[in-house]
């Protein structure tokens, strides 16, 4: 299993974020140009962001997980996710 984080800010504000959190335990990737974030569906034309999401998708390219409105300081969201994940083992 691999964990990308991506996010619709540029590379160097990326660099920013990584450097006051410490080396994160997973790549961080760059979606500035907002393709990943508008085929999810989780792009907000208005505001120019993209919503907090999570989506699993298996080694068949199947989408088998997603929440379009994740809040890192909810720990029910991790058990969720972490649930979606011991299901693909």
């Amino acid at each position: 299993m691999e964990v990308l984080g991506i996010s619709v800010d540029h590379i160097y504000a990326q660099n920013v974020f990584e450097t006051t959190l410490g080396t994160l335990p997973y790549p961080l990737l760059s979606d500035w140009r907002r393709k990943a974030v508008k085929s999810f569906g989780v792009f907000e034309e208005e505001d120019g962001i993209a919503k907090r999401s999570c989506f699993l998708i298996n080694k068949e390219g199947k989408l088998v997980y997603k929440n379009e409105a994740f809040k890192a300081d909810d720990s029910e969201h991790y058990k969720e996710l972490l649930t979606a994940c011991d299901q693909l083992k």
